[in-house]
């Protein structure tokens, strides 16, 4: 009769060298141990001849696991069945089904991969913008649509009805489309190398009939510059980070994104300048000058603001996040209802009220960049002849509009921008008598 193999415990298993070792428990339950892997295995013996069925990896699966793993292969021997066709079997019925593939899903890859190669690192709502305008005006038309059947008519039908009435995020639409479809191609995720999104394809055939008549583009309503001063007298009657946010805004020409999320180290009271980070721009080229020249004016209203430890944000909202850009509106909005409960009129666009027929309530954008641009060129004032109006053009950080981008004329006209933002400045703080420290 042969010996039983004596049954090692896991200690002993742990301190085997290398080799196969019968390691008891179970007949035919072995361990064999090499330098590059070590696994538990089940040998037996069938009409078929011998064989060695793999239970798993050791120290993955434990020596108990090993055991209870070479019962139910014995079992299945004494039962006259194999392990391994039962295994082979088994994998054939849970072999997956290929998942059909839609625009949703490659969509969400595309996210994915642009995440993870930090894509969007300096623009911190590039993915949120991306995936609002994907939701809203792409997926309930191709969403659920297989990425291989898509044609250009569907794509058509996804555009058309966005294409005229917002053009601006109609053509985001299609520009994520295209890319998603380059980027799905590129990766063997559709088979056919035609991009349907393609605008020198049949899609721009297409799309050529809503060229027409498309909506034309709104300007952003602005303050009257004659009541430039007025308006800063009734901001900076209130106390609050929307109140500051906006008057900063204001003085140094600045798009909203800039002002909500700036921070204390972007500011150099020394230099007197304001280093907008790449991704707090709406123009993310990398070798692009984002300095703004701060006036007396706008590094005094700094100096009034409460820094707070727990938030890095000059106007940090309550929460000690940044303020959202609707508390600026909402803001002006209460300024406007304040004003037209006394004048029956508010704060509007005059010459935007007077085109639309309707009252445009004044918007900081609109105020902060039009109605500077317009004061630096008033004949009235003689502001055309003072200020070189390229040099006004730097200082709203509009890039060089020549044949080359600007590319051989690298001037930064430092004191001309100097000059033009302390003007600006001195004029919007015309009317304010006081200025209240804060601190």
């Amino acid at each position: 009769m042969p010996i039983k193999p004596r049954e090692m415990t896991a200690l002993e298993v742990k301190h085997l060298g290398m080799g196969t070792f019968n390691i008891g428990g179970v007949k035919g339950l072995y361990i064999r141990k090499t330098h590059s892997q070590s696994l538990f295995i089940f040998r037996y013996t069938d009409k078929f001849g011998r064989h060695d069925f793999s239970l798993g990896n050791y120290p993955t699966m434990s020596v108990a696991q090993a055991r209870e793993a070479a019962r139910a292969a014995l079992a299945l021997v004494m039962q006259g069945e194999s392990p391994i066709l039962k295994r082979q079997q088994e994998k054939q019925l849970i072999k997956p089904i290929p998942k059909k593939l839609t625009f949703r899903n490659v969509a969400e890859e595309w996210i994915a991969d642009r995440l993870a190669s930090n894509y969007w690192a300096k623009n911190s709502r590039g993915e949120k913008t991306t995936r609002a305008i994907l939701e809203k005006h792409v997926f309930p038309t191709l969403g659920n649509l297989d990425i291989e059947s898509i044609s250009a008519e569907q794509i058509r039908e996804c555009l058309a009805p966005i294409w005229q009435s917002i053009p601006a995020t109609a053509k985001k639409a299609k520009t994520y489309i295209r890319k998603i479809f380059q980027w799905a191609i590129a990766l063997h995720k559709r088979k056919s190398t035609v991009n349907p999104a393609d605008w020198e394809g049949s899609l721009g055939v297409l799309m050529e009939p809503f060229q027409n008549n498309l909506k034309p583009t709104q300007n952003h309503a602005a303050c009257a510059v004659s009541e430039i001063p007025r308006l800063f007298v009734e901001i900076s009657r209130n106390d609050s980070m929307s109140a500051y946010a906006c008057l900063f805004a204001i003085l140094t020409c600045a798009r909203s994104q800039a002002v909500r999320l700036a921070k204390w180290d972007e500011i150099d009271f020394k230099k007197k300048i304001w280093l907008i980070p790449q991704e707090h721009d709406k123009v993310k080229s990398p070798n692009r000058d984002r300095t703004i020249f701060l006036s007396s004016r706008a590094l005094s209203l700094l100096r009034n603001i409460e820094k707070f430890s727990d938030s890095p944000f000059i106007f940090p909202s309550r929460q000690g996040g940044c303020l959202s850009d609707n508390a600026l509106t909402m803001f002006l909005r209460g300024l406007h209802d304040e004003r037209k409960a006394l004048d029956g009129i508010g704060w509007i666009d005059p010459v935007k009220t007077k085109k639309l027929g309707k009252p445009c309530v004044i918007t900081l954008h609109g105020t902060a960049r039009a109605t500077f641009r317009t004061w630096a060129k008033d004949d009235e004032t003689g502001n055309n002849r003072k200020f070189d109006q390229e040099a006004v053009e730097l200082c709203l950080l509009h890039s060089k509009n020549d044949a080359y981008n600007g590319a051989y004329d690298r001037a930064p006209l430092t004191k001309e921008r100097q000059k033009i933002m302390q003007a600006w400045g001195e004029y919007c703080w015309s009317k304010v008598s006081t200025v209240e420290n804060k601190k």
